[in-house]
């Protein structure tokens, strides 16, 4: 007898990044059909059941990123994940996007998977989700464990921070970086609510991105949150964090969220 679902699962159909635990780069996959409590996935290889990992949707602007573990896996190349701790703004996140795939009536909630192309289901679906940008981030940096939006990557990259009030540039070093900020350390820092450019050059290519220092940890680093980006820097700094090693989540100096 089939056993009756805890919750209900809908059908998503949205692509997603996944960082297998200890692995650098993460992969591409479409999150088939998800609940609060886990989800299926699409075009995964290589994951053993019970691996650990870090799966990132986006959804309405942000991320929605959550740890899960492998508790299924299909010779098609479907797996399904087990969403395990979540705090209280990404269950709030997840249960936002159930309730709006229910009330929308993008899907109902599945008894079986299916087989159903999942390319016009991503295509169909995600412009109806997108509904309103992120809420704005606090200046100050957090208290204890906070779920990550987007991924971070551990960076050894030298940059130069530009004052535009007075011209004046700066070597610094980025310790790690995200496409939302990063974080700094150098020999003369700003102090929190200050905005910069900074710069960096990735294989020949430079980039410049405009940010506001969100805080300053007693003059040993800084974080910044990066103002809105146009489509090409963007893409060029998904590439360059691509090459870059994830940090894993656990307690960690605080960055922009």
């Amino acid at each position: 007898m089939r056993e009756r679902r805890q919750v209900p699962r809908y059908q998503l159909g949205l692509p997603a990044m996944l960082h297998p635990s200890g692995e650098m780069v993460g992969t591409k996959v479409i999150v088939e059909v998800i609940s609060v409590q886990g989800c299926t996935l699409e075009g995964v290889e290589g994951l053993d059941s019970g691996r650990k990992c870090e799966l990132y949707i986006s959804w309405r602007g942000a991320e929605i990123g959550v740890e899960a573990q492998v508790v299924s896996k299909a010779a098609t190349g479907k797996v399904g994940l087990k969403f395990l701790t979540i705090d209280k703004d990404i269950r709030k996140r997840l249960t936002d996007l159930c309730d709006t795939l229910r009330t929308e009536s993008l899907s109902s909630p599945l008894e079986r998977e299916t087989d159903k192309s999942l390319a016009d289901s991503a295509a169909e679906r995600q412009p109806t989700l997108a509904a309103k940008p992120p809420a704005t981030a606090p200046s100050a940096p957090a208290r204890g464990r906070e779920r990550r939006r987007v991924p971070r990557y551990v960076s050894e990259l030298r940059a130069h921070l530009l004052d535009p009030a007075t011209g004046e540039t700066s070597r610094v070093r980025l310790v790690t970086l995200s496409v939302l900020g990063g974080c700094l350390e150098g020999s003369e820092l700003p102090s929190a609510g200050q905005y910069y450019a900074v710069s960096i050059v990735w294989e020949g290519k430079p980039l410049c991105m405009s940010a506001e220092v969100v805080w300053n940890s007693k003059g040993k680093q800084v974080g910044l949150r990066f103002a809105p980006l146009d489509t090409e820097t963007e893409n060029l700094l998904r590439r360059i964090c691509s090459n870059l090693r994830i940090q894993p989540m656990a307690p960690l100096p605080p960055e922009p969220r």
